[in-house]
């Protein structure tokens, strides 16, 4: 099943197209595009760093998470 993300929700990148995890809590800031079957989503993380990921390389952040 694929994991629908909502804009606002809070995520963690869990297996990055760069080979590195990165543990740092992101925000979904907009649904970039969805094509090839993924949705790619533009996140940005508390100091303001923006990345684009695609669905399959994000997973929910833990109910406690902080922004």
């Amino acid at each position: 099943m694929r994991e629908a993300f909502q804009i606002g929700q809070l995520v963690r990148i869990s297996r990055p197209s760069s080979g590195y995890a990165d543990h740092r809590t992101y925000c979904i800031v907009c649904l970039v595009s969805k094509s090839d079957g993924y949705a790619v989503y533009r996140v940005k993380n508390t100091v303001g760093i923006e990345r684009l990921v695609r669905a399959d390389e994000i997973e929910p952040a833990a109910l406690t998470a902080v922004p």
